[in-house]
């Protein structure tokens, strides 16, 4: 280590002069030279924060606080490095040397500088005479082999992956069904298809008789006019009777009284839909008949004279048929609840075909 001595106390700099010249920053004795305009001194040691020069002579302290831009020159073979930190003269040590001072040890000359320095400490540097030698490596570090991979690592990384592209898909979903579906807010009841008799004029029901067989009366209603009417079963059928269908209850013109079935299991399912759910799917929107069972059965709105009827009076929501593909339901379906959906068709609903694929 050396000691910097013969400072010039009236001198007002913004780095102390002792700034860490003794024991914080080495002082290397690398060969170098600084050129101040057209003069070049010889290099006694380097630090971070100082150059110390030999001096051609002896030293003017009118000197201490002169401020220089110089250049120090590392001499190589074959090629030489020059930085232009800007220094100042901070005084003298007692071999005769004169210590420059860095203005700005941090400024743009630093990185290059502190290279060389850590270089010459690690022995990469070598001495001749005046000059450098380097020694170092001179091919790129091969980069380590990847260590094998743990296992448990693998299979993280594994499920993670799946865990995202599960959240990705499901989103999507979200998304698609949102933008192409809609549902309609009457449910829909599976019945067993059969033929209404309905009360044909105002009055009270008088008899019914459920067990009539062909050509029977099945009822008879006593018309507020004075007449009494009476209703024959067209054949050997099984009859259900209405709900409040009783004798002595009031009935309007077409309410129901009794459903007769003849020997067929067909079905029919027949509900209420929105004004605008109609258009729908008279639009070309798909409909299907969404089961409580989890099943999905495309089918079609069919349109009659009762729903035409409720049309034109104003009314927001119309009766209309659904027919589904021969053998989608079935005798158990009977009694069973279901939702009305519509889907609309994307990409001419290739979307909707890979959905009820997947």
């Amino acid at each position: 280590m050396t000691e910097q001595s013969n400072i010039a106390a009236e001198a007002h700099t913004s780095i102390p002069v002792d700034f860490v010249y003794d024991t914080e920053h080495p002082v290397l004795p690398i060969p170098f030279t600084v050129h101040i305009g057209d003069q070049k001194f010889e290099g006694a040691g380097l630090s971070i924060t100082a150059a110390f020069i030999k001096a051609p002579g002896p030293f003017d302290p009118g000197l201490v606080g002169t401020k220089f831009i110089t250049r120090l020159q590392f001499d190589f073979e074959g090629f030489t490095v020059a930085l232009f930190p800007e220094a100042m003269v901070a005084g003298t040590r007692n071999d005769g040397e004169i210590a420059l001072q860095f203005m700005d040890p941090t400024g743009p000359h630093l990185p290059q500088l502190r290279y060389i320095l850590n270089s010459f400490i690690a022995g990469d540097f070598v001495q001749l005479g005046s000059m450098l030698s380097y020694t170092g490596p001179v091919k790129p570090k091969k980069a380590k082999e990847a260590a094998s991979e743990d296992p448990r690592r693998r299979l993280r990384s594994l499920g993670a992956a799946v865990l995202s592209g599960v959240l990705i898909l499901t989103a999507a979903n979200v998304i698609l069904t949102r933008y192409t579906q809609s549902f309609e807010a009457r449910p829909v009841f599976i019945e067993r298809a059969g033929t209404e008799m309905r009360a044909t004029a105002a009055g009270q029901l008088t008899y019914l008789n459920p067990t009539a067989r062909e050509g029977d009366v099945v009822f008879s209603i006593n018309s507020n006019s004075g007449d009494v009417l009476n209703f024959q079963l067209p054949c050997d059928c099984e009859v259900t009777l209405s709900e409040g269908a009783v004798e002595g209850a009031t009935v309007l013109p077409i309410d129901p009284i009794l459903t007769f079935f003849d020997s067929s299991m067909g079905l029919r399912v027949r509900t209420q839909m929105s004004v605008e759910g109609l258009a729908k799917a008279m639009d070309g929107e798909r409909v299907y008949l969404d089961m409580a069972d989890g099943r999905s059965i495309p089918v079609k709105v069919v349109v009659n004279s009762a729903t035409n009827a409720s049309a034109l009076r104003g009314e927001l929501y119309v009766p209309v048929d659904l027919v589904a593909e021969e053998g989608s339901l079935g005798e158990g379906d009977i009694g069973q609840s279901a939702r009305v959906r519509l889907a609309k068709p994307i990409l001419g609903g290739a979307l909707l075909d890979l959905k009820e694929m997947l």
